[in-house]
């Protein structure tokens, strides 16, 4: 795992945001937008947020910087953190990077939530189940309030109920994202024409 940027302190717990990669048109906005709020509620409990993607390590780093991340962004290509902790794993021949000899050696992890405490003990994780319904994968991830307070439940030890708010999906992107919108439309035309080649 290669970091962009290290803390120099141990934080009381970490939230690890699983991403697809730089190419998605769900990724960006969806980390974008965990880095406010959200962030700033995390380490203001104490945490630390890092993202974490399958891609190499150029990758993430582009990422990072691209996006102008408060936080920092790892290459995970081995996907060890992401097996170790039931993270759907699409195989290297169903990825859109399939051709490219570098990306995804091991496979791509699929968008998840993972925190763990400081004695590295998981106490919170939600992670896609990649289905037709969720775009493979890429929709209906949670947003900052909701993942907020079932990230705090967790760590009071209280149940965490489930998500019944808005999501990041293709209205989401359309509403707030525009261009990311469209790169997304453009996304569904060029796989329905290879379905249909």
């Amino acid at each position: 795992m290669t970091e962009s940027n290290r803390s120099a302190s141990v934080p009381e717990f970490t939230v690890y945001l699983f991403f697809r990669g730089g190419w998605c048109p769900f990724c960006q906005p969806w980390l974008r937008t965990l880095d406010g709020r959200f962030r700033e509620q995390i380490e203001a409990a104490g945490g630390r947020l890092v993202g974490v993607t399958s891609q190499s390590a150029a990758a993430a780093k582009a990422a990072h910087d691209t996006w102008r991340l408060g936080f920092d962004v790892v290459s995970a290509p081995d996907n060890t953190l992401a097996r170790t902790h039931g993270v759907a794993i699409t195989p290297k021949a169903a990825t859109p990077l399939a051709a490219d000899p570098v990306e995804y050696p091991d496979g791509m992890a699929q968008p998840a939530v993972v925190v763990l405490n400081a004695r590295g003990e998981r106490i919170y994780r939600w992670a896609i189940d990649p289905s037709q319904m969720n775009l493979g994968g890429a929709s209906d991830r949670p947003l900052p309030e909701e993942l907020w307070a079932s990230i705090a439940a967790a760590r009071r030890g209280e149940p965490v109920a489930p998500f019944t708010g808005e999501r990041l999906d293709p209205a989401y992107l359309a509403a707030h994202f525009p261009a990311q919108h469209e790169t997304f439309l453009a996304w569904v035309a060029a796989a329905s024409a290879a379905e249909r080649a």
